[in-house]
């Protein structure tokens, strides 16, 4: 009998274990990676079968709605102006305005780093005086606003840095000034919230302001939401400028080396003694969105890496600012500002904990976080945090009192058995995980069963094979012959076996109480089963523990390669 997922029919939950093609873990493994992942509403990339029409035509029309929304049309320059900007001399002009305007004195020159002694010369802005307009007359021309300005400008410093030639300066010049206008900046934070935050709810919509928001945690939102743009023209800009933002954001003093050394010699305090520093935080959220970026849409060096070596910055700095102990305190009642800036901390550092299983789960890459370090709260209910005042909220709790390590123990617990689902029963002792709660521990779940079998159980097979008569007994070998004795010796599996079947329980019993509108809003958070199929698969097979043996570390596609387990149902 197979397990499939219906995600549509909660009234049905039995489906589950209806054998059917569509959810059934043949057809989620079909694909490797691309089939698994057909319902997730990834930023399309180009070196994959993913294709942007799907998602941007059947996925998102799924969507209830934006989590934050923005008027975009008031927003949007003149078609003068739109057609103006593909002069080059507009792109020139204009950018050296930029230059010269928000960022210091208009009459101080630009000196080229690479030393080439480059000076641009001041000149007046484009446009009429808008003083001289008549009465209840509109401008033809809309100034880019200040932070459009500094986007273009930083990323522009690092092509500046990173190339001599003018004519491929001028050229990427053009891009940045076509790409990151004022207009279409809103456009794509616009998309950003619409499509992605369902995916990666760790930023506060209704507080998010662009005019607010440091420029390096802008761009990365920025860049995201490009990847979901009807128009291929920016979506192909926006790759090929990925690059560089990311050169720009992983260069603020949070994640730059020169920057610690610097601090250090001049006696001001690390990272480490600012843990509380809101803009430091800021910056690392704008790097860990960036990373994912480029591991979803970026060429295939970008993903690897996007893997490789952002991640582990990553990780580095969330160690140093506390985030894997953040949790809520009393002095967070004081001030609902301080409640919104530590319940940011405790679900970045969540969800970043589902992309380093992730990269085991999909490349086979060794995790860099554990589950026992996992010490934070558990992220609080979406409508509260999405909320303008979350205190304000009717079913506000100011903590879930409960850490990701607590609830990850949880599912190992033997107070109770559940062997089935029954929707009539009663589970004591629920701790009401939400959706994102079962989501996040079904990956560290099946992170703690792939470590398990590349770690305990070879070690088992060797002792058995090196000393058969000290340690194997007639009925050992009677019971090592039982078909069902997929691990002999070993005592951790029937655990394992428990976890996962209180995971499905507790799944099961979530489904039947999320009304078919809110789940129909969710991210991929509402595809868990799929990871539980899965998880359940590698358990089930014999075969399990010398596929995964065989997979090289950082493979293309682990998903691709477990589809071997399947044989025998075929035969």
């Amino acid at each position: 009998m197979k397990l499939r997922c219906d995600a549509f029919s909660p009234t049905k939950p039995e489906d589950y274990d209806q054998s059917s093609d569509r959810g059934s873990i043949r057809f989620l493994l079909n694909g490797g990676t691309d089939s698994f992942t057909e319902k997730f509403r990834l930023p399309p990339r180009s070196d994959r079968t993913r294709g942007l029409a799907y998602h941007t035509k059947k996925e998102m029309e799924a969507t209830t709605g934006p989590a934050v929304t923005y008027d975009l049309n008031r927003h949007y320059l003149s078609p003068f102006i739109e057609a103006e900007t593909g002069d080059m001399s507009f792109f020139r002009d204009t950018f050296v305005n930029f230059m010269n305007g928000p960022f210091g004195d208009t009459c101080k020159a630009l000196q080229d780093p690479l030393g080439e002694s480059l000076v641009y010369p001041t000149i007046l802005p484009p446009g009429p005086d808008p003083n001289l307009l008549l009465h209840g007359e509109q401008p033809f021309y809309e100034p880019e606003s200040a932070f459009a300005t500094a986007l273009v400008s930083h990323i522009f410093s690092k092509v500046w840095i990173g190339t001599t030639d003018p004519k491929i300066q001028q050229e990427m010049l053009a891009n940045l000034q076509f790409l990151l206008t004022t207009a279409r900046i809103r456009k794509f934070v616009d998309m950003y919230f619409r499509y992605w935050h369902h995916n990666c709810p760790l930023l506060h919509p209704p507080s998010f302001d662009p005019n607010q928001v440091p420029t390096p945690l802008l761009a990365s939102v920025v860049f995201m939401g490009a990847m979901y743009s009807n128009d291929d023209r920016e979506v192909q800009l926006a790759k090929k400028l990925l690059d560089f933002a990311e050169l720009y954001v992983f260069s603020t003093e949070t994640f730059a080396c020169e920057s610690e050394i610097y601090r250090v010699f001049n006696g001001i305090p690390t990272i480490e003694g600012e843990k509380n520093n809101w803009l430091h935080f800021q910056y690392f959220q704008a790097g860990y969105l960036m990373l994912v970026v480029q591991y979803w849409a970026g060429s295939k060096a970008s993903r690897n890496r996007a893997m490789e070596i952002r991640f582990s910055e990553i990780i580095r700095i969330a160690r140093s600012l506390g985030l894997t102990k953040c949790r809520h305190s009393p002095e967070d009642r004081l001030h609902e500002t301080l409640w919104i800036q530590k319940e940011s901390r405790i679900r970045t550092i969540n969800i970043i904990s589902l992309l380093d299983c992730a990269f085991s789960f999909y490349q086979n890459y060794p995790c860099r976080l554990t589950h026992t370090e996992m010490e934070c709260d558990l992220p609080c209910d979406e409508s509260l945090y999405s909320a303008d005042h979350p205190f304000a909220q009717p079913n506000f709790r100011f903590s879930r009192e409960i850490t990701t390590y607590e609830a990850f123990q949880f599912l190992f617990s033997e107070d109770y058995p559940m062997t089935s689902f029954d929707p009539s029963q009663n589970i004591t002792n629920d701790p009401h995980f939400t959706v994102l709660d079962m989501f996040i521990l079904i990956h560290l779940l099946y992170a703690f069963i792939n470590a398990h079998m590349t770690l305990l159980v070879p070690y088992i097979r060797t002792r058995q094979s090196t000393s058969p008569s000290e340690s194997s007994s007639p009925s050992d070998i009677s019971r090592s012959a039982q078909p069902n004795a997929v691990f002999p010796e070993d005592y951790v599996m029937p655990a394992i076996r428990t976890s996962l079947t209180r995971w499905r329980a507790l799944w099961m019993h979530l489904r039947t109480q999320v009304p078919s509108h809110e789940w129909a809003s969710m991210g991929f958070f509402k595809n868990g089963y799929d990871f539980w199929l899965v998880a359940q698969l590698l358990i089930t097979k014999k075969e399990s523990v010398d596929v995964i043996m065989r997979m090289e570390v950082k493979c293309e596609d682990k998903l691709e390669k477990l589809k071997v387990l399947l044989q025998d149902d075929v035969d």
